[in-house]
């Protein structure tokens, strides 16, 4: 299962360079961006924007559009800590093809997501995550692979059904501009394909028993970890927040969504 998984990451990925934090097909990628630009034509008050990046919890009173844009700049505050201490520690394997692309892949997502936040002509600044998804990351990354493997999962599937929240909501935000809401899908697919495959994977090289594990921690603590971002809360609710987790987690059918960005290599 894993085989075919690998085979997706470098048909889709293309070659990865480590050491450069490198994917030539995303570099393709963002080229192409580069070279077909989207901007808003709605103003958005920076000074509003930056002075509540920098806040632990939002002001009240707030839109939901400074509300998204806000949540889509803090949304891999988490994964790309995590990202940092494991490759700090030396957890990153090189010899592990999987592994180096998933971590590449996280590394796109931080840029994935300034440059939503950029059409709207708005800098990001990275900032460590809320304390209690600190703890879980510093778990993560202290403990043997073996066994972090469903928290991890856990923490995927949270992904999933964050990233997919957002891009909705952001598309139907923006949707009086076109090309903007188009974009903004465009982003979002590429880090979702990216979760979902995550998800796979890690399903996969579980197993039965730890799958179940993870669906366990995924129902306990999947709501919770989207309540770390207050944005998040302040954008959808928290009573909205808990439907959407209580729904049954049906990753085949978000990899159907995303032909050629998504691959499960099992399901949960």
């Amino acid at each position: 299962m894993t085989d075919g998984y690998l085979a997706f990451l470098r048909a889709r990925d293309g070659e990865a360079d480590l050491l450069r934090h490198t994917l030539s097909r995303r570099e393709a990628f963002f080229d192409r961006l580069a070279r077909e630009p989207v901007r808003a034509r709605r103003a958005i008050d920076r000074e509003t924007f930056l002075r509540n990046l920098a806040r632990r919890r939002p002001e009240p009173g707030l839109d939901d559009r400074m509300l998204w844009l806000l949540a889509t700049a803090k949304a891999n505050q988490a994964e790309r800590f995590g990202v940092g201490l494991s490759e700090l520690y030396g957890k990153v394997n090189p010899d592990d093809p999987i592994l180096v692309h998933i971590v590449l892949q996280e590394h796109y997502h931080t840029r994935i997501l300034a440059d939503a936040v950029a059409i709207f002509g708005l800098p990001v600044h990275a900032r460590p995550p809320a304390l209690a998804a600190r703890v879980i990351v510093k778990l993560l990354v202290g403990t043997p692979e073996r066994w972090n493997r469903p928290l991890a999962g856990c923490a995927e599937m949270a992904g999933c059904v964050i990233f997919r929240a957002l891009r909705d909501r952001g598309v139907e935000l923006f949707a009086d501009e076109p090309r903007v809401a188009t974009r903004i899908r465009l982003l979002y697919d590429e880090i979702l394909g990216d979760e979902i495959g995550h998800v796979g994977y890690l399903a996969a090289v579980l197993g039965p028993a730890g799958r179940a594990v993870m669906r366990g921690l995924y129902r306990a603590l999947g709501h919770r970890l989207a309540a770390q971002l207050p944005e998040l809360v302040a954008l959808f609710g928290r009573a909205e927040l808990r439907r959407r987790f209580g729904a049954a987690f049906r990753l085949g059918e978000m990899a159907a969504e995303l032909p050629g960005r998504a691959y499960a290599a099992a399901t949960i």
